[in-house]
């Protein structure tokens, strides 16, 4: 594709001029360091670093084109267009260059502080279940057609983004579940994206570190609905206050879910069992009955949300019924690990007060003795949720094993203490151990017969963060280790 019709496509309000038509671009690029001959580069204001400072690096790397805020030289080897927001602008030259794929692949949006995940995971189960091929994109990882690659963040960058959804219309998937962060749709990573359907799961207390506010954080998770026309669908689970306000805030066809109050989508008369969940789904005054494998009320709303969007899809949710009995779980969210012990072993990605609340309180259910628990938070993350994550944990657990999680920049004892200080007074059911490794050895070694142990913040995570350093860590393989006596 040349240089004019590129523009010309992606920012109509710049007038590219005609010599623009002799100069073809290879790719499109906001990393200096991967851009390659025939590139355009996209120099953008990050949160760390201001993408101007690299001009020069791309330039040697012989970039035809510079997309800048800034004024352009008044001599330059190649072209400079000036643009009011390069980020907007990188979301939408990376969608024209590879040829708008979300036309092709429906994309259907997940967002909300918790269950973006096993949403995800539902509802590729369901679809390929209705013979259609579906790809994911989210934070364990992007996987389509037999290909997976492990994810770095909830929502990539618009310039991958739109390079996987390019990859899944030539693998010729039909439907593609996106998870899209509260960052994401701030720094406008999905624009560009035509999505189906938006699904939101519920807004708790988690980045305020970025957003400072709740307010701000809800008006992040709005844009998705907002840019939603008449024709698309917007499922919304109307037990949460957030979600409440969320209807009048989309054009979309609105399909709601809840099991509290009044929604389309109902579950009513739910049983929790060890190893299931079984439930009727009211639609229509019509009922259809549910058996999940996924245990905890929390999984019940994970299951209207997939079954609203199929609904809205057009799919027939008695089948998606019979469907999700089949289904294996999500790595990391409520995942049992079985090695012979007589005491129950969950390891779930849990890292706001919400979702420790909605896995302890699941876990009630299943503990005959003891519920002991391994957590820590994130550094240089939103600190306020600390203390309440301890408060939490201090009412529905028995024994508490404060650790690290990723401390990346922050001292782990320091976050220890802020988690700290949200216990009780005359709580002492708890210790820290800093060494995540030592942590879980020592919760797994205390457990006895009946105990239930849950490891939480890092579910299927393979690395710990610490300093600058990005080092091997699994909670499953050091919970499997202890339990095979290694």
């Amino acid at each position: 594709m040349n240089l004019r019709d590129l523009v010309l496509r992606a920012l109509p309000g710049y007038a590219a001029p005609e010599n623009f038509a002799g100069i073809e671009v290879a790719g499109v690029e906001t990393d200096s360091r991967a851009v390659e001959p025939g590139f355009i580069f996209i120099a953008i204001q990050g949160v760390h670093q201001d993408g101007s400072a690299f001009v020069k690096e791309a330039l040697e790397r012989k970039a035809v084109a510079i997309i800048t805020e800034r004024n352009p030289p008044q001599l330059s080897p190649v072209p400079f267009i000036q643009v009011q927001d390069a980020r907007a602008s990188a979301a939408l030259l990376s969608q024209v260059y590879h040829q708008n794929p979300s036309a092709s692949v429906k994309v259907i949006g997940i967002t909300g502080t918790n269950g973006k995940t096993t949403s995800s995971y539902i509802l590729e189960h369901l679809l390929t279940c209705e013979q259609k091929k579906a790809g994911v994109i989210g934070t364990v990882s992007c996987r389509f057609g037999g290909i997976e690659i492990q994810a770095s963040e909830t929502t990539p960058g618009p310039l991958k983004i739109q390079k996987i959804l390019s990859a899944m219309r030539d693998a010729a998937c039909d439907y593609a579940a996106l998870e899209v962060s509260s960052h994401a749709l701030d720094q406008k990573r999905v624009l560009g994206v035509d999505f189906c359907a938006a699904l939101f799961t519920n807004l708790t207390q988690d980045h305020l570190d970025y957003h400072k506010t709740m307010e701000a954080y809800f008006e992040a998770k709005v844009l998705l609905f907002s840019s939603l026309s008449a024709d698309k669908i917007a499922v919304i689970n109307t037990d949460d206050d957030w979600g409440r306000k969320l209807p009048a805030r989309t054009q979309a066809r609105v399909i709601s879910y809840g099991v509290r109050s009044q929604a389309m989508l109902m579950a009513a008369s739910i049983h929790f069992d060890a190893d299931l969940t079984e439930w009727d789904l009211i639609l229509s005054g019509k009922k259809i009955k549910v058996s999940s494998p996924l245990v905890g009320l929390h999984n019940v709303y994970n299951v209207l949300g997939a079954f609203g969007v199929l609904y809205g899809l057009g799919f027939s949710l008695e089948k998606a019924a019979a469907n999700l009995a089949s289904f294996a779980g999500v790595p990391g969210r409520l995942e049992r690990v079985v090695e012979g012990q007589n005491f129950k072993v969950y390891i779930d990605f849990a890292h706001t007060p919400d979702g420790l609340l909605n896995v302890l309180g699941s876990l009630q259910e299943y503990r005959k003795k003891k519920l002991l628990l391994v957590f820590g938070c994130g550094g240089d993350r939103d600190r306020g949720k600390r203390p309440k994550m301890a408060a939490v944990a201090a009412e529905l657990a028995d024994f508490i094993y404060i650790t690290s999680d990723n401390p990346r920049s922050e001292n782990p004892k320091i976050i220890a203490d802020e988690i700290c200080a949200g216990f009780p007074l005359d709580f002492k059911n708890y210790t820290v151990v800093l060494d995540r490794r030592k942590a879980i050895r020592q919760a797994l070694m205390a457990a006895r017969e009946g105990d239930v142990v849950l490891l939480a913040g890092k579910g299927h995570e393979k690395t710990q963060v610490v300093g600058g350093e990005v080092l091997p860590f699994s909670d499953l393989d050091e919970t499997q280790k202890v339990l095979r006596g290694k």
